[in-house]
């Protein structure tokens, strides 16, 4: 039996009415073709059933359509989510994904694992690294000739960027916590070294800022449910409060279980609200309020700003993609009277009678 003769892009060329440069872009996802024409290349390729052949296109453009991604711990809701996003879009790009996990946020860290995806030959890659602005740009000197994009800087970091506005999320949270009315409010803040995300603890001091007041407490977690647990036991021992921001909504599970071990209400007594939405906090009891990133579309929008640097035409600024406030029964307006006042009422008064002997 005859071979069939391989479609080429002057193939699909023809049929699209475009020229082969049209189909090259449209075949390997990359910018500058309108809406219209890529749907009618895309159209005749299909009718056509043309396959790319990525190792020639690979040898003629000097590429291996492989990226890399520099995450941290894929246990955690963020970095596995962004996996999945960016691994869906390269699948669709014709790119494949090669993930390089690093065991901490450090600059030495980050460079090991950039350098061991490049002896793997990849055009470029994203790194999802709580990152300072100066070692991000250190970084970004390193490697003139990689394409990359960063996931986990500030907005002001001079790298190509692709973030979620961290200090937003934030201040949504905490302006919905005082608009409930409490006027004493807990933090369970990152750990000391995620600098990223310790712009959360900041957003959330700006809005108690601008009403005068300043968080009862602050305890550092460390991303986990037992982490958060702890780090309420720890709060739950110091001055009470009736509110409580939590950095991520697995240390909310385990805030919840340290205040409901304590006899407390949520949210009668205490009000509790997270950050990130991950899949089980609408399933909690009771349904967590938290702030919602969406880390999938962030990963498609980040690769797409990879391929564009490969194209050679980077955006000028960062994308940054805003949280959204996802309200559920775990917050409420303060008791009235507001137990924490009353006991503090009850506390110094004792002090007073003490005092008279």
């Amino acid at each position: 039996m005859r071979a069939r003769t391989p479609v080429t892009l002057a193939d699909v060329a023809a049929l699209a009415g475009v020229s082969q440069q049209t189909v090259s872009r449209v075949v390997n996802n990359l910018p500058n073709v309108s809406a219209r024409t890529r749907a009618r290349v895309t159209q005749a390729a299909a009718q056509l059933d043309y396959v790319p052949n990525r190792l020639a296109t690979s040898l003629a453009r000097q590429r291996t359509f492989t990226v890399g991604f520099v995450t941290n711990d894929l246990s955690l809701h963020a970095p596995s989510q962004l996996t999945a996003g960016i691994e869906r879009a390269a699948r669709a790009a014709g790119y494949s994904l090669i993930v390089s996990i690093v065991p901490e946020d450090s600059l030495a860290a980050v460079t090991h694992a950039v350098r061991a995806l490049r002896e793997r030959q990849v055009d470029g890659v994203l790194i999802n690294a709580s990152m300072t602005p100066a070692d991000a740009a250190t970084l970004r000197r390193r490697l003139p000739d990689l394409a990359c994009v960063f996931m986990d800087v500030t907005p002001d970091t001079p790298v190509p960027a692709a973030l979620l506005d961290q200090e937003y999320g934030a201040r949504l949270a905490a302006r919905h916590l005082l608009d409930l009315g409490h006027t004493r409010v807990a933090f369970i803040t990152p750990p000391g070294q995620a600098v990223v995300e310790n712009t959360r603890e900041h957003g959330w001091r700006q809005v108690l800022a601008a009403q005068d007041l300043t968080p009862v407490a602050a305890v550092s977690g460390d991303w986990s449910p037992h982490g958060g647990y702890l780090a309420a036991q720890t709060l739950l021992a110091g001055p009470p409060f009736t509110a409580l921001l939590v950095a991520n909504d697995q240390m909310a599970v385990g805030a919840l279980r340290a205040l409901w071990e304590r006899g407390l209400n949520i949210p009668a007594d205490v009000s509790v609200i997270g950050y990130d939405d991950t899949p089980e906090s609408a399933l909690l009891i009771p349904p967590l309020s938290t702030v919602r990133q969406d880390f999938p579309t962030l990963g498609a929008r980040a690769f797409t700003h990879l391929l564009a640097q490969l194209a050679g035409d980077p955006p000028p600024t960062p994308v940054v993609t805003r949280p959204q406030l996802i309200l559920r029964s775990s917050t409420a307006p303060p008791q009235t009277p507001d137990r924490a006042a009353v006991q503090d009422a009850l506390a110094l008064l004792a002090r007073h009678l003490a005092a008279r002997g």
